[in-house]
């Protein structure tokens, strides 16, 4: 497995670290971690501190599995390892700090950011995968529905936009963005975006990486970008009021801007820019779009099970106004899904024009959505009410 960095420098060796045997160890270990977490369909890679042994969690799916952890006297090796690729400071160890490296995996290169916090017990590494060249995605690689597909290209193709998808950590809300970028992505049109991290790299887009201790925060970057005479900016997240004015005016002067938002529901993206002093004409006339938006695990197609709805899932389908199914599945576990009964997942989404708002009943809420994917067969009611909100 090759390992590449973003600078030139050379890496420290084995000798600079633990013995030689014991690097040769780690680097083994890392190496099966990072393969097992790419076959797997792994986003993420977790080592914490459990005890006297490190704790090694994999998240397939949104959800946390358990692997194997390392023989406990190969621990600091292994952590070790994982700092001198990320480029982080061996000796200080007292405060969070971030690294980035590449990893190339039966041929495919893979972007790992890492992030090490220190937690009672020793210090705690989350290693988050990014594709590196599994290509760029775009709307139709999404799964819109036809009017939803047709709502979003045409509010991208007006100039003065505001778009805003909204959806908790992990809810696929950059590949949506990245989506649209790609749909704007055309030699007339100047696009730059600001993101903490970039987690792709974009062709014919300019990118911004956030690095507060060099001074290139949300609002500084939002700033210096606007003077660069852009047609599309993209703000990978709304997090303080300055950013939130700033945005909003750049698409009050006729830029088109694609943004998100931590909040629950599409409506909740509207109140959360009031609360960071935006004023309400502001969002009137520069919101024209907000996309809530969750991920749900798809049923294994090896091992689901259909079967009656019980009273349970009856009721849950009549409380949101649906129709209830004859039929629905339900997961059961196999070899295939590593005994999860899921297997990949699928977006679900809730548009919202603010126009909308004065008849909330003209909007398909995203609970609803996913559960028509439920009586469908594609997941189960269950993933449906643990994963999207209930009101």
């Amino acid at each position: 497995m090759n390992f590449t960095h973003s600078d030139a420098r050379a890496l420290p060796t084995a000798a600079d670290g633990p013995t030689r045997s014991a690097t040769s160890a780690a680097v083994r270990i890392l190496d099966r971690y990072l393969r097992s977490a790419i076959e797997s369909r792994a986003s993420d890679i977790h080592l914490e501190p459990c005890g006297r042994r490190l704790r090694v969690r994999m998240r397939i799916d949104g959800c946390l599995c358990e692997i194997p952890p390392p023989p406990p006297a190969l621990t600091a090796s292994l952590l070790t390892r994982v700092r001198l690729l990320a480029r982080v400071d061996l000796a200080e160890r007292r405060a969070p700090r971030d690294g980035r490296f590449e990893a190339v995996v039966a041929g495919r290169r893979v972007d790992i950011r890492a992030a090490f916090v220190p937690v009672y017990g020793g210090e705690k590494v989350t290693l988050r995968l990014l594709g590196g060249d599994s290509g760029p995605v775009h709307l139709d690689d999404l799964g819109l529905a036809r009017d939803d597909h047709e709502s979003l290209v045409a509010e991208l193709d007006r100039p003065g936009a505001m778009i805003i998808v909204t959806g908790p950590t992990g809810s696929g809300k950059t590949t949506t963005l990245y989506a649209a970028l790609a749909h704007l992505a055309h030699p007339q049109l100047s696009l730059i975006t600001v993101e903490d991290p970039v987690e792709r790299d974009l062709d014919g887009i300019s990118q911004i990486a956030v690095d507060a201790d060099a001074g290139r925060g949300f609002a500084e970057s939002l700033r210096a970008l606007l003077r660069h005479d852009p047609d599309v900016v993209m703000i990978g997240e709304i997090r303080d009021p300055t950013s939130a004015a700033i945005a909003c005016r750049a698409a009050l002067t006729g830029h088109r801007l694609l943004t998100t938002l931590h909040t629950s529901s599409a409506g909740e993206a509207l109140v959360r820019l009031a609360d960071l002093g935006v004023a309400r004409y502001l969002v009137n006339a520069t919101v024209t779009l907000v996309i809530a938006q969750r991920l749900v695990r798809r049923l294994c197609e090896q091992c689901a099970r259909g079967d009656k709805p019980g009273e349970p899932e009856r009721a849950t389908f009549r409380s949101f106004g649906l129709e209830v199914p004859e039929q629905i599945s339900f997961p059961v576990g196999c070899p295939h899904c590593n005994g999860s009964g899921y297997r990949s997942r699928v977006a679900v989404f809730e548009f919202l024009s603010p126009r909308d708002c004065a008849n909330p009943s003209a909007t398909r809420t995203l609970t609803a959505t996913a559960l028509a994917l439920a009586a469908r067969g594609v997941t189960s009611v269950a993933e449906v009410l643990a994963t999207c909100p209930r009101a």
